[in-house]
C-alpha cells in the first residue's frame, strides 16, 4: 500500500540506502550533471525542508519498493516530481498510484501547479498524463566546449545600444513581460498566466546562480542565467521576439555555459547553439498538471521525507 512517508520511514531509508534503482524523473540538476542524485543529499534536504517536500512511498517487509518524491519551485503553488523510482520500470500500473497520490499530498500544501520531466519516450509519460499531467513542450539539452575569451557587455541595436545590468529584485516584472511576450500562448497556459503564477514555477535559485539583463529604452528585451551544478553549469536565455539581434547577443555573452536546457520552442537559440558546436544530449518532454481543488486528507500526516 503507497501511503505518505512519515519521519521513521525517512531514516530507514537513510540506514538502507533507499531507495534504489534509477530515477525515472529528470530534475535539472540530473540531466546537467548525467549522474544519480546522491540518497544522502535527498534525505537530508526532506528532513530539514519539511514543508517544502513530499513524499509517498511503498513498503514491501523493510524494503522500499517504489518511492516519489515532489518538491516545491519559487513558490507554494508550483511543486516539481525530482524523484520516481519503481522497482520495476514497467510497471506504469504502480507509476499512475504514485503520482495521484503524490499530486493529492501536494494540492494539501497549496500546489496549484505540478511539474514533471521525463525523457522523451520515457514508458512513465503514459502515466503521467493518465494521472492528469500534459506535455507543454518539450526540452533540448545541448553540450559544448567552454570559450576561453570573455565576452563584450554592451552591444548595439538599432537605434542605440542595449544596456547588461545583474539582474535585481526591481526587474521581476519586467522578466515577465519579457516571458509573456516571448513564450507561446500554450506553454503559458501551463506553466502561468499570472505574475505570481510564473513566479512560483521558477525553479529554485541553487548558491552563485547568476542572472543578468538587456535593457533597451527602459524595457528589458532579453535575459540570461548561468546556474551551477557541482563542476557542471547550465544556462537558459529570453529574448524579446521584437528584438532579433538580442538572441545572437545573449549566446555570445554565455560561451563560458557548457550545458543548456532550452524549450523546443525556442528554435534560435537551438539553431545559434549548433551552430558554435553544441551537440544534443537528450530530449525531454515538461509535463503539467493543474490541481484544480487542493485536497485535505487527515490521514495523511507527513514530515515531507
Amino acid at each position: 500500500m503507497i501511503t505518505a512517508f512519515r519521519i521513521g520511514d525517512a531514516l530507514r531509508c537513510v540506514l538502507i540506502n533507499a531507495p534504489g534503482g534509477p530515477n525515472l524523473a529528470a530534475p535539472t540538476e540530473l540531466v546537467v550533471r548525467c549522474r544519480p542524485l546522491r540518497n544522502s543529499t535527498f534525505w537530508r534536504q526532506s528532513l530539514v525542508r519539511n514543508q517544502n517536500r513530499v513524499t509517498v512511498g511503498d513498503w514491501n517487509g523493510i524494503d522500499l519498493s517504489s518511492l516519489a518524491s515532489a518538491r516545491t519551485r519559487n513558490g507554494i503553488r508550483a511543486w516539481e516530481v525530482d524523484r520516481l523510482h519503481l522497482k520495476d520500470a514497467k510497471d506504469t500500473d504502480q507509476a499512475l498510484d504514485l503520482l495521484e497520490l503524490l499530486v493529492a499530498a501536494a494540492g494539501a500544501h497549496g500546489a496549484e501547479k505540478v511539474f514533471l520531466r521525463l525523457p522523451c519516450g520515457s514508458q512513465m509519460v503514459d502515466p503521467a498524463r493518465r494521472a492528469g499531467f500534459f506535455p507543454y513542450f518539450e526540452e533540448i539539452h545541448l553540450v559544448g566546449q567552454v570559450a576561453q575569451e570573455s565576452p563584450s557587455d554592451a552591444i548595439s541595436g538599432d537605434s542605440g545600444k542595449y544596456a547588461v545590468e545583474d539582474r535585481a529584485e526591481s526587474d521581476s516584472y519586467g522578466l515577465f513581460q519579457l516571458y509573456c511576450a516571448a513564450t507561446p500562448q500554450p506553454v503559458r497556459d501551463g506553466v502561468g498566466l499570472t505574475f505570481d503564477q510564473w513566479s512560483d514555477a521558477q525553479e529554485q535559485p541553487r548558491s552563485h546562480r547568476y542572472e543578468s539583463v538587456l535593457n533597451f529604452n527602459g524595457k528589458i528585451v532579453g535575459w540570461r542565467m548561468r546556474e551551477p551544478f557541482g563542476q557542471a553549469a547550465a544556462g537558459q536565455v529570453i529574448a524579446h521576439p521584437h528584438h532579433p539581434d538580442v538572441m545572437p547577443r545573449l549566446i555570445e555573452m554565455s560561451r563560458e555555459t557548457p550545458n543548456w536546457l532550452i524549450p523546443s520552442y525556442q528554435e534560435n537559440a537551438v539553431d545559434l547553439l549548433t551552430r558554435q558546436g553544441f551537440q544534443e544530449a537528450g530530449r525531454y518532454t515538461m509535463l503539467i498538471k493543474t490541481v484544480t481543488v487542493p485536497v485535505v486528507n487527515r490521514e495523511l500526516s507527513y514530515v515531507e521525507a
